[in-house]
């Protein structure tokens, strides 16, 4: 029984024919006759010939690899979507290779060329921020590595783009309190300097002056840390005019409002109403159960590797904003 990996050449050496007339009769090359290739495929069947695969991509250009960078790997949100690239990809005979840039800009560099230097046929990647200089990525570009960006807009690389229509999410998601009497409305935002952040704040202002409302810039709260959240949140409700409701830019942020919520006493959503956003594992073991806006992640990811190897749209790029859906569960009244 043979133990060492099977090659090209020892098909050749058994039959008596060269390495060249093996590779021609494994791969449907002409210029051989029927009883040659028989022979071959026979034998490489009885030795369970398995290409070398690096070899052959290396010989193609090609490497078969897509490269995918997210900001993180503990968290729900880009685990899915990874799935998502993954079902696609193993789907067309690629694999995946994939780095976090752990939220740092040099970190996330670092690694893009990396994988460049590997020769992956694609990178998609979920940015980490939107304050860096992201130049870097038109340098990969150019050497002929076609980029997708995931979930994150940057205005500096023009490229496709694969993101949630975050700015109508948060619209549904302060509407749906609107429509229940809520008019002091809680927002709690997310972290600074990504596109996200952005465009569920403003979907938050748009729910809010389309109702004919005041925008109260002292209803929004931005921080970053656990427990100056906490103590902002704690002065909100201090005041005569509290609010009713919250929207937090996270599933996250809100179970740090939901945590906060139940130190003051009271209750949800009898007292108080919370809605998160993604739909995040943790927004089912809260207890009450958040309501959330949902992302189609999965799909995300799907998407992401239908555009990068859309050979008929290569030249031009593709920009793809995907609906998400009010889930409404027992943090707010429904």
């Amino acid at each position: 029984m043979r133990k060492e990996r099977v090659t090209i050449k020892d098909i050749a050496k058994a039959l008596g024919v060269t390495p060249t007339t093996v590779s021609r009769a494994l791969n449907g090359g002409e210029r051989i006759s029927e009883k040659t290739r028989n022979k071959v495929i026979a034998l490489a069947k009885e030795w369970n010939y398995r290409p070398n695969m690096v070899a052959r991509n290396l010989q193609n250009q090609s490497s078969k690899t897509v490269g995918v960078v997210i900001p993180e790997f503990n968290h729900n949100f880009f685990s899915v979507m990874l799935h998502g690239v993954e079902d696609k990809i193993r789907e067309l005979g690629y694999q995946m290779l994939v780095g976090s840039s752990g939220r740092d800009y040099d970190q996330e560099k670092r690694t893009c060329f990396q994988m460049s230097d590997a020769k992956v046929d694609g990178l998609l990647i979920a940015l980490s921020q939107d304050t860096e200089d992201y130049s870097y990525l038109n340098e990969i570009r150019n050497l002929g590595i076609p980029i997708v960006l995931l979930d994150r807009i940057c205005e500096d690389i023009d490229t496709s783009v694969v993101i949630t229509d975050d700015f109508n999410g948060a619209f549904k998601a302060v509407n749906h309190l609107l429509e229940k009497g809520h008019q002091r409305i809680l927002h709690v935002k997310g972290e600074e300097g990504i596109s996200t952040t952005f465009n569920r704040y403003m979907g938050y202002v748009e729910a809010i002056q389309r109702k004919g409302l005041i925008l109260d810039t002292s209803l929004i709260i931005n921080s970053d840390d656990k427990a100056l959240l906490k103590e902002e949140i704690k002065a909100s409700f201090e005041k005569e005019n509290r609010p009713t409701a919250i929207f937090t830019c996270s599933d996250y942020l809100a179970f740090v409002v939901l945590e906060t919520i139940k130190e003051l006493g009271l209750s949800v959503p009898h007292d108080v109403s919370i809605i998160g956003y993604a739909d995040e594992p943790i927004s089912t073991y809260t207890s009450p159960k958040l309501s959330t806006i949902k992302q189609p992640s999965f799909e995300m990811g799907k998407k992401a590797v239908e555009i990068l190897f859309d050979y008929e749209k290569a030249d031009q790029h593709q920009h793809v904003v995907m609906d998400t859906e009010i889930i409404l569960r027992e943090s707010t009244i429904n």
